[in-house]
């Protein structure tokens, strides 16, 4: 990625403003923020908006580096302080988040389903689906060895939860980045072309009109 970064802002460098249709400062922008700038002489501005794209993207890689090793901290954590199994889905570690127990889960789920399917409408086969889909087997159960570990486990979770949060504001940044630069580039063209131009053209008497055109 930084060799083609490299070779991109090379070429931009080299290459004469007249030889770039209008179209490709906003792509050039558009795909890395700061680029269409640098093409068009607006070299603080580009260097500014590409700095910070260059500092989004570590951000967020960090932030994902952050947030896979947080996620594999609270598994491990929860397998030695609460006996909970691995490679289960994510909705198994935020019932451990919210029950002391898989016994305490499987009690509510069993509530729950003895309410409404036994008391509500009767029906004692959707009761025992219910049951087998909604509560822990014993090789799939949890114990929190007290209160205070799982209080741990779930100061682990929101540090994992608050990374995806900042890892997602960075993505916005950097869409954020390349609007304003593509709309930065499509100005700095506007103000580029000559208001005013003066022409000559032949009429069909042998003479030359004289033409004022003014954009606006």
């Amino acid at each position: 990625m930084m060799k083609h970064l490299v070779f991109l802002l090379l070429i931009l460098s080299i290459m004469p403003l007249a030889a770039l249709p209008k179209i490709i400062y906003s792509a050039t922008s558009a795909i890395l923020p700061g680029t269409g700038e640098l093409a068009l002489g607006k070299t603080t501005q580009g260097a500014i908006m590409l700095g910070a794209d260059i500092l989004v993207w570590s951000s967020f890689f960090a932030l994902e580096k952050e947030k896979d090793n947080l996620t594999d901290t609270y598994k491990q954590y929860a397998k030695v302080y609460a006996g909970a199994p691995e490679n289960m889905p994510a909705s198994f570690y935020q019932n451990l988040q919210n029950y002391i127990s898989s016994d305490d889960f499987n009690r509510y789920q069993e509530l729950f389903a003895r309410n409404y399917y036994l008391i509500y409408s009767y029906n004692p086969e959707g009761y025992e689906a219910y049951i087998l889909a909604n509560t822990y087997s014993d090789e799939e159960g949890w114990s929190w060895q007290n209160q205070t570990y799982q209080n741990h486990y779930k100061k682990l979770r929101r540090r994992t939860q608050k990374a995806k949060i900042y890892q997602n504001l960075s993505v916005g940044a950097l869409l954020l980045n390349r609007v304003v630069s593509v709309i930065d580039v499509s100005l700095t063209n506007q103000k580029a072309k000559e208001p005013l131009s003066i022409y000559f053209t032949p009429t069909s008497n042998n003479g030359l009109m004289f033409n004022v055109q003014l954009e606006y």
